[in-house]
């Protein structure tokens, strides 16, 4: 099961530390699921490829657009599951494709060699953490978010219960250079529950 944790209780809490608890109407069989990105991702992975997607591990590199209807498009990537080249570089290949989907996140490679433009994005910062198993219960089925300038400008932060640990982060879009210092903020605010 790709679910670590089913959250049936969340918990906001103000700047003011004033807590509100959210989640009420939910019926006995909702619940949201909390995941760890490698656990998501694998899962995708094995998806793709039992329906019959051939996986490369690899880093895209470079498009050529086609010039007419019929062509394909020609990616440039460095295969790094090939045996022959050096395990940090890869093997320089090509790919021809009919579509081409940039789901490469926030600095995305695709979105570039397109010339996408600009575009705003928000920057998160979490950190896993083993907390004490008295204090794990607390978490066994509650999140919390965390709003407030010291946590974040324009975000909130979090507290969410994962399968042996919890995840705390921030996140923000408009001030990308103070992410550390609201990552402290969420560890200062949540202190008393995480340490």
């Amino acid at each position: 099961d790709i679910v670590d944790r089913k959250v049936r209780k969340m918990t906001m809490i103000s700047p003011t530390n004033k807590e509100v608890q959210i989640g009420q109407t939910l019926k006995d069989d909702e619940f949201i699921g909390m995941v760890r990105r490698e656990v998501m991702d694998s899962y995708l992975r094995e998806r793709a490829a039992e329906s019959g997607c051939h996986l490369i591990n690899g880093l895209f590199m470079s498009m050529t657009s086609p010039e007419q209807k019929d062509e394909p498009y020609v990616l440039t990537y460095n295969d790094f599951g090939d045996d022959e080249g050096n395990a940090r570089k890869g093997v320089k290949k090509t790919l021809e494709v009919d579509v081409v989907i940039g789901g490469d996140g926030a600095n995305s490679r695709v979105a570039k060699e397109i010339e996408a433009g600009d575009y705003e994005y928000a920057i998160a910062f979490q950190e896993r953490m083993r907390i004490p198993e008295n204090k794990m219960e607390y978490y066994k089925e509650r999140a919390e978010m965390y709003v407030g300038e010291d946590v974040s400008p324009d975000f909130y932060a979090w507290v969410f219960p994962k399968c042996d640990h919890v995840a705390v982060g921030t996140g923000t879009v408009v001030d990308k250079k103070g992410i550390q210092k609201y990552q402290q903020g969420i560890r200062d605010r949540a202190r008393n529950r995480i340490d």
